[in-house]
C-alpha cells in the first residue's frame, strides 16, 4: 500500500484530483447563483453534479498517464524507469487514449449540456412562476420566517419549534413597516430542500429569518440567521439560555431582525403577560394541530393549557376557535362562544377572542352581518390575521356581496401568497368571472410548493379541464395519482381525476383500468372517501353512455358496502332517469331538489333538468315548465352578475334553453361554452338529454370542432408517451 500511494504521488494523481475538485467545486458555486437568476428548477444543480462525479474517473486516469507540463502534454514514465525518470513523448497508442478519454468527456459534457438546455424554466413550465401573477413582487421592507429547525433528539419538539417560528412571526408583524408573509405560506416550505432564491420568488419577499431550536430539559439554544433573497446572510445571531428565557428571546430576535430591515424602526415593547412555560408549550402544541385542522386532538392540547393556566388568555380564544372549527351544532357553537368570553375577560378586545366570536357568527347563516361587524374591528387592529379574512369573506358571501367577499381573499393573499383555501377561493372567483388563465397562474404557484395539497393539484385538474387544455389537465392528473402522501382511503379520488381525463380525450378503456385501479382499498361506508370509491365504480360506463350499465354498477357498489342506493338520491336519480327509468327517477329527484336550483347551473348531471326533463317524459309538463323556468331564471341572474364565465356552467346553462325548447339560445350558449374551453365530446355527445340536437347542422359542426381539437391533443399526448418511450427503451 505504501509503494502505490508513492507510486500515486510520483504521478501527480494526488494533484490532478485536487485540482478536478477545486475545479469542479467552482463550477457548481457559479453554477448555484447563476442557475436561480436563469430562473432554472433546482434539479438543474443536479445535473451539473451527476456529470462533475461522472468525470472523476477520467481525471484519475488522464493523472495516471499523462501530465501537463509547459510543452504540451507527456505521458508519465513507468515506475521501473526510477523516480526521477524524464517524462516520454506521446507514442500512436497515448493519443488513442487521450482521444478515447476526450470522446467520453466529450459525451459527458454533451450529455449535461443538453439536459441543461432541455430543462424547462420555471416561466415556462406547467407550474412554474414567470408570469405577473404567479409571482408576486417583492417590497423593500418584506419578510418571510421559515420553520425553525428542530435539532433536540425528542421529535416531540417539533410543535414547539414551529411555536417559536410562529410567536417570532407575530412579533415581527407588530411592526407596521414591515410586510410580513403569512404564516401558512411561509411553513409551506418546512423541511424542503428549495434553495432561497426559490423561495422568495415564490413568496415575494426580500428577506428570509430561517434557524434552529435546540430543547434539552430546561436548556434552550435558538439559532437565527437572517438572508436576502440571494441567500446572503445579513444578522445571524445565537441564544443559549434556560427555558423560561424563551419569550425574552423571541422579542429579541423580533427587535433585531425588524431593525435590519428597516433601520428606522425603533422597537418598543408593552408588557406581556408570560404564562406558565408547560401552558405554553401544551398552547403552542394546540395552536399548531388547529393549523393542521386536526381540531380534536388540538382541543385537548388546549385545553391542558387553560387548565394549567387559567390566566392564559391567548389560550382560551385558540381553545374557543378549536370548538368551534367545522361545528354546526347550535349548542356547540355557543361553548365555543362563551370561551372566547372568557379570553376577552382576561385581556379585553383580545383580538384572536374576538375572531373567534366572529367565527362562530359567519358559521350561523342566520347572523353574518353581526359577523362582518366583529371581523372587520378584528382585522382593522390585525390586518394580518388572515383566517379572520377568510371567515369574513364567507360572511360576505353569505350576504351575496361576492365582489367584496374576493376584496377580501385578495388583501389576505397579499399577506399569506401561498395559503391554499385562501388562494382557492380567489382564483375560482376569476374563473367564475371569465378570467382563467389568471385562475390557472394562481393555482400553479400553489402547486409548485414542496408538498402541494392534494386538494390544490385536483383543483388544478379542474381549471385545466373546464379550460379545455386536456394535455396539462392529463399531466396534473398524472401527478395527482403519483402523489401517494395522502390517506390511502383518497386512492379513489386521485384515480378518479387520471380516469377522468382519459375519458375526455376519447380513451375509455384506459379510463375504466385507472378507475378499476382506484377502487382498492374501499373506504368506509358514508365517508367523503367513500364518495370517491363510489364514482370510480360506475363512472366509466356513464363517460362511455352506457346508462343502464352504470345504474347496475352504482347498484352494486351501494350494495357492496351496505348502503341503500336511494339515500344517494341525486346520482341515483339522475342514473335512472338517463337509463330509462323516469317515473323512478322523479320520485327520488322531486324531494331532493329542494331549494338547490343553483346546483342546477354548476355541474354536469344536473338534478334540475334532469327532474324536468323526466317530468315532462311522465305527462307533467306543466310542472318541467315550471321548473325550466326557475332554472332559466336563476342562469340568467346568474349571467348578469358576469358570474357565469365557466365552460361548464355555459353549456349546462344550454341544456336548460334546449329542455325550454329554445334551440337558437341553445347553440349560442354552446358557442361562447365552446369559446372559453368547453371540450368535453367524448363524455357528453350520446346524452339523451341534449337529442333534440342532434339534427341540427350548428350543432354538429359545433360538435366536430370540439372533437377535431380534442383529437389533436390526444394526438400529441401519444406522441408525447411514444418519444418518453423511446427514450426509456435501453
Amino acid at each position: 500500500m505504501t509503494e502505490w500511494l508513492r507510486e500515486l504521488r510520483r504521478r501527480r494523481v494526488f494533484r490532478t484530483a485536487g485540482l478536478y475538485v477545486v475545479g469542479a467545486w467552482l463550477v457548481m458555486q457559479v453554477a448555484d447563483l447563476f442557475f436561480p437568476a436563469w430562473v432554472l428548477p433546482d434539479s438543474a444543480i443536479n445535473i451539473l453534479l451527476v456529470a462533475a462525479v461522472l468525470g472523476f474517473p477520467l481525471a484519475l486516469v488522464f493523472g495516471w498517464f499523462f501530465d501537463v507540463t509547459a510543452h504540451g502534454i507527456v505521458r508519465t514514465s513507468a515506475a521501473g524507469d526510477g523516480p526521477e525518470a524524464a517524462p516520454l513523448s506521446l507514442q500512436r497508442t497515448d493519443y488513442a487514449v487521450l482521444a478515447a478519454l476526450a470522446l467520453i468527456a466529450a459525451i459527458i459534457v454533451f450529455g449535461a449540456v443538453t439536459d441543461l438546455i432541455e430543462t424547462p424554466q420555471v416561466a415556462e413550465s406547467g407550474d412554474g412562476v414567470g408570469d405577473d401573477e404567479a409571482a408576486p413582487e417583492k417590497p423593500d421592507n418584506s419578510i418571510a420566517v421559515l420553520p425553525f429547525a428542530n435539532v433536540s433528539n425528542d421529535p416531540d419538539n417539533e410543535a414547539f419549534c414551529d411555536g417559536i417560528s410562529e410567536e417570532i412571526l407575530h412579533k415581527l408583524a407588530d411592526f407596521g413597516e414591515l410586510h410580513v408573509i403569512g404564516r401558512t405560506s411561509s411553513f409551506a416550505f418546512k423541511g424542503s430542500d428549495y434553495r432561497i432564491p426559490r423561495i422568495s420568488t415564490l413568496l415575494g419577499v426580500r428577506y428570509l429569518l430561517q434557524g434552529s431550536v435546540r430543547k434539552v430539559g430546561d436548556r434552550l439554544r435558538i439559532s437565527a440567521q437572517l438572508v436576502d433573497d440571494s441567500g446572503a446572510q445579513r444578522w445571524s445571531a445565537a441564544f443559549d439560555r434556560r427555558l423560561e428565557d424563551v419569550f425574552a428571546i423571541q422579542a429579541e430576535i423580533a427587535d433585531f431582525v425588524a431593525t435590519t430591515v428597516a433601520p428606522k424602526i425603533v422597537p418598543q415593547h408593552d408588557a406581556v403577560y408570560q404564562p406558565d412555560i408547560v401552558a405554553y408549550q401544551h398552547y403552542l402544541a394546540g395552536r399548531e394541530l388547529v393549523h393542521q385542522r386536526h381540531v380534536t386532538v388540538a382541543r385537548a392540547e388546549l385545553a391542558k393549557a387553560v387548565e394549567l393556566d387559567p390566566g392564559y388568555a391567548e389560550a382560551w380564544a385558540e381553545y374557543a376557535i378549536s370548538l368551534a372549527m367545522w361545528e354546526d351544532d347550535p349548542d356547540k357553537l355557543q361553548v365555543a362562544w362563551d370561551t372566547a368570553d372568557k379570553a376577552l375577560a382576561l385581556k379585553p378586545g383580545l383580538p384572536r377572542a374576538r375572531a373567534a366570536q366572529g367565527m362562530v357568527l359567519a358559521y350561523n347563516e342566520s347572523a353574518p352581518e353581526q359577523a362582518e361587524t366583529i371581523l372587520r374591528g378584528v382585522l382593522a387592529d390585525e390586518p394580518h390575521m388572515v383566517d379572520a379574512s377568510n371567515w369574513l369573506a364567507q360572511a360576505l358571501g353569505g350576504q351575496g356581496r361576492d365582489d367584496e367577499a374576493r376584496a377580501v381573499l385578495e388583501k389576505a393573499m397579499a399577506i399569506d401568497p401561498i395559503h391554499p383555501a385562501i388562494t382557492m377561493n380567489v382564483a375560482f372567483s376569476y374563473h367564475r368571472g371569465g378570467d382563467s388563465d389568471r385562475a390557472i397562474a394562481l393555482v400553479s404557484r400553489l402547486a409548485q410548493v414542496p408538498v402541494p395539497s392534494e386538494m390544490v393539484l385536483i383543483d388544478l385538474v379542474t381549471l385545466y379541464r373546464e379550460t379545455g387544455r386536456f394535455t396539462d389537465m392529463l399531466a396534473a392528473a398524472q401527478r395527482v395519482v403519483a402523489d401517494d402522501s395522502g390517506p390511502a382511503d383518497s386512492n379513489a379520488w386521485r384515480h378518479l381525476q387520471l380516469a377522468w381525463s382519459y375519458a375526455l380525450l376519447g380513451e375509455h378503456d384506459r379510463a375504466a383500468e385507472v378507475a378499476a385501479a382506484g377502487r382498492d382499498p374501499q373506504p368506509e361506508a358514508g365517508s367523503p372517501m367513500w364518495v370517491g370509491w363510489l364514482f370510480v365504480s360506475y363512472r366509466p360506463a356513464l363517460w362511455r353512455g352506457e346508462y343502464r350499465e352504470a345504474l347496475r354498477r352504482f347498484e352494486a357498489a351501494t350494495a357492496a358496502s351496505g348502503v341503500a342506493p336511494a339515500s344517494k338520491s341525486v346520482i341515483y336519480g339522475v342514473l335512472l332517469a338517463l337509463a330509462g327509468d323516469h317515473a323512478r327517477a322523479v320520485e327520488l329527484l322531486e324531494p331532493a331538489l329542494g331549494d338547490e336550483l343553483s346546483f342546477g347551473i354548476e355541474e354536469g348531471p344536473v338534478v334540475g333538468q334532469t327532474l324536468a326533463w323526466s317530468m315532462a317524459l311522465t305527462g307533467r309538463q306543466g310542472d318541467a315548465a315550471t321548473l325550466l323556468d326557475q332554472l332559466e331564471k336563476h342562469g340568467s341572474e346568474v349571467e348578469a352578475r358576469g358570474g357565469l364565465e365557466s365552460s361548464q356552467q355555459l353549456y349546462s346553462h344550454a341544456r336548460t334553453a334546449l329542455l325550454r325548447g329554445d334551440p337558437d339560445a341553445a347553440i349560442g350558449r354552446l358557442r361562447r361554452a365552446v369559446a372559453l374551453g368547453w371540450r368535453d365530446y367524448y363524455v357528453t355527445h350520446h346524452d339523451p338529454r341534449m337529442e333534440a340536437l342532434s339534427d341540427d347542422p350548428r350543432y354538429q359542426a359545433l360538435m366536430a370542432e370540439v372533437k377535431a381539437d380534442v383529437d389533436r391533443q390526444a394526438a400529441e399526448i401519444a406522441r408525447r408517451e411514444a418519444a418518453a418511450g423511446a427514450t426509456a427503451d435501453p
